[in-house]
């Protein structure tokens, strides 16, 4: 009996040995790490950000799948999104295309764990050499959460979650008909408009000169996907919260006459 536990030990260990493991580093590469341009112009409000032709001048960025495996890297998600960014005196927009063939929330009301409820967008913003960063939510209905960490340490304390920091402002346009399972959808686009006086709580401006770094990702549920899909930008092998993935921001200037 001895005998025969140490050979299964042993078989044991040399199948384990053959198994590859693939090693997630904890410090990403600097590849991981890419920057993004946020786009200034006076003319950009609220009201028109929806079909500004703003957005046409800035840089589109591609929603990536959320992977554990480092073999995966530069996957991308069954139903694609692309991400952009504005800003003006007093706002920092976030917009969202998503190719979506269900769109679906039970959200009803702000401050909601919407990634439990259905399709969402989340931005995360965060100065570069600071501990704080925030969490915003934006859903296909037009409902918006926010948290502010202190640091990421303290991510899971339960008071964090019970008071909203700031009011968002949040449009949204469905190509395709909420919560109806009987069609199927094509796609919906989000706006989140964060006040930038929140950012800038703490004395450092959300402008050319200082160093923030952001982060946007969505969660993706439909009928006709095998499974929910999460995907970001950039895209992360650690969880949304990993903030040594956040994108460096390039403030960039759309309007001539401002130096």
């Amino acid at each position: 009996m001895k005998n025969t536990f140490i050979f299964i030990i042993a078989t044991m260990c040399v199948m384990l040995k053959a198994i590859p493991v693939v090693q997630i580093p904890d410090t990403p590469p600097e590849t991981y790490r890419p920057t993004v341009k946020v786009g200034y112009s006076k003319e950009l409000t609220f009201e028109n950000a929806l079909n500004s032709p703003l957005w046409d001048k800035m840089p589109s960025y591609p929603l990536m799948c959320y992977v554990t495996d480092i073999t995966l890297i530069d996957a991308l998600p069954m139903e694609k999104g692309t991400i952009k960014y504005l800003y003006n005196d007093d706002t920092f927009f976030v917009r969202a295309d998503m190719t979506d063939s269900d769109v679906m929330t039970i959200a009803k009301k702000n401050q909601g764990v919407f990634f439990l409820d259905g399709d969402v967008l989340e931005v995360f913003v965060k100065p570069e050499n600071r501990s704080y960063y925030w969490e915003f939510y934006c859903t296909p209905n037009k409902f918006f959460t926010t948290y502010f960490f202190p640091a990421r340490g303290t991510l899971g304390v339960p008071s964090i979650y019970e008071k909203m920091t700031a009011e968002l402002r949040i449009d949204a346009k469905i190509n395709g008909t909420l919560n109806n399972g009987s069609d199927k959808d094509r796609s919906w686009i989000g706006i989140i408009a964060i006040p930038r006086k929140e950012l800038e709580r703490y004395g450092i401006r959300f402008e050319a000169g200082n160093k923030w770094t952001v982060m946007s990702s969505r969660y993706n549920f439909s009928r006709y996907l095998p499974f929910r899909e999460q995907s970001s930008y950039p895209q992360c092998t650690c969880g949304f919260h990993s903030t040594e993935y956040y994108a460096e921001i390039e403030f960039i200037n759309l309007d001539p006459e401002k130096k």
